[in-house]
């Protein structure tokens, strides 16, 4: 088993043989006067090829940072690697990932104050000779293993370190020159590029998968606001007053049992795709499907005035779109669709429920099982609300026909239902 830790210390660094910028600044030709800055500098751009072909795009960050070690280890001859990046909770340096050239020679160490060191001054560090360094008298674990030279780079995010390379030899004394040390600190220039290019890639693959999620129940605006952070979701639950639509398809178990599955299938997904796009031009969102039902939301996450006034207009425009559904139907020779629609206003627990594998976003308590007994009651071709929706959403704004009282399940008393006829 190898075991990687770092090795706290005290003290001055002491060995040091050389130091390099990390950051490179390439001259142009015809102002580079030193053979040896020309040497430096193509030694650089050799690394970079090299890098470049071997760690490309790698989104999983276990594989970039291996790749990264293996190159270090094809191009220098080390012993020891260790990757140390930036823990964004504690803001300390965690190694996470390392390698050994010849597997088994036990612990791998890196000194707190070398890391400190190239933390402070941004810069690639060589040490000679760690055995022989005063600093490590009282380690004796570095001297049992033998180590006898080391590297340390660090990975910048422009003038931010968020990271440190570390390499080391137990051959021999003055195992690395300062050769080793510019190609560990190219290496480390190119290698920081890969992290944030993999950071960056993996951040745009989350929100694109949490736009797909968002796009399930809410409209193009609203996955915009929530992709950007602007709207929150909150886990849990919140009371609130929402106004809930239910729209059920009237007699659609005899209807499917005529048809084969996959007629079916494309006949629910035309019809959702028109009912949810009119929910979202509303301002709703979609809670879920159930079988061929809707569950739709308006008042949550985002609470406006009007919701109920929404949501009345919405069912009206969902029955006249239907209609325009079946004309198409009826034209290729299928049955037309009847549905009956429910709309209630009413407090509710309103937020992302379920458990940390599966969360969604929905309403639960007594106004979601009114507007589904509201919807039961509703005839083919009908809408029906309750009198706490009408009142909200406006009498002036809504021909509506006043029915019964309806007697409801978990009711005492029969609730006063409307009939909408049409929306003004």
């Amino acid at each position: 088993m190898i075991v990687a830790s770092k090795e706290a210390d005290s003290g001055e660094l002491e060995g040091v043989v050389a130091r390099v910028d990390a950051k490179a600044n390439f001259q142009p030709v015809d102002q580079i006067k030193d053979m040896n800055q020309l040497k430096r500098d193509y030694e650089r751009l050799r690394v970079g090829h090299e890098f470049s072909n071997y760690v490309r795009l790698e989104r999983d960050l276990t594989q970039l940072l291996e790749r990264i070690l293996q190159i270090a280890f094809d191009l220098i001859p080390c012993d020891n690697g260790v990757i140390l990046l930036r823990d964004p909770q504690s803001g300390e340096l965690v190694i996470q990932a390392m390698r050994q050239r010849k597997p088994g020679q036990g612990k791998v160490l890196v000194s707190d104050t070398l890391l400190k060191q190239v933390e402070a001054t941004k810069q690639g560090v060589l040490t000679s000779d760690a055995i022989s360094d005063d600093r490590f008298q009282s380690s004796h674990s570095i001297i049992a293993l033998g180590v006898r030279s080391a590297m340390a780079v660090p990975l910048l995010s422009g003038d931010e370190v968020k990271g440190v390379m570390f390499l080391d030899s137990r051959e021999r004394i003055a195992a690395f020159v300062t050769k080793d040390l510019e190609v560990l600190t190219a290496i480390a220039a190119q290698a920081s590029v890969a992290l944030e290019n993999s950071e960056y890639a993996r951040a745009l693959e989350h929100e694109a998968t949490q736009r797909a999620q968002l796009s399930r129940f809410l409209s193009p605006a609203l996955v915009e606001q929530a992709a950007r952070g602007a709207l929150e979701l909150s886990k849990g639950g919140a009371l609130t007053e929402i106004t809930i639509l239910f729209s059920d398809i009237r007699g659609f178990t005899s209807m499917s049992e005529k048809m084969p599955a996959q007629e079916v299938v494309k006949m629910l997904n035309d019809y959702f795709e028109l009912m949810v796009d009119i929910v979202f031009e509303h301002g709703g969102i979609l809670d879920k499907f159930i079988g061929d039902a809707i569950m739709a939301l308006f008042g949550a996450p985002v609470r406006r005035s009007d919701d109920a006034t929404r949501a009345v207009q919405a069912a009206v425009k969902m029955q006249q779109k239907i209609v325009e559904f079946n004309a198409d139907r009826v034209a290729q020779g299928k049955a037309p669709l009847k549905a009956g629609i429910g709309v209630h206003t009413g407090t509710v627990v309103v937020g992302n429920m379920g458990s940390s594998k599966a969360l969604s976003y929905t309403a639960i308590g007594d106004g979601v099982n009114l507007a589904s007994r509201l919807c039961g009651l509703a005839a083919a071709d009908q809408v029906v609300i309750s009198d706490e929706c009408l009142n909200k959403a406006g009498r002036d704004g809504f021909v509506t026909e006043t029915l019964p009282p309806a007697k409801v399940k978990n009711r005492e008393q029969p609730v006063q239902v409307y009939k909408v006829l049409e929306a003004l």
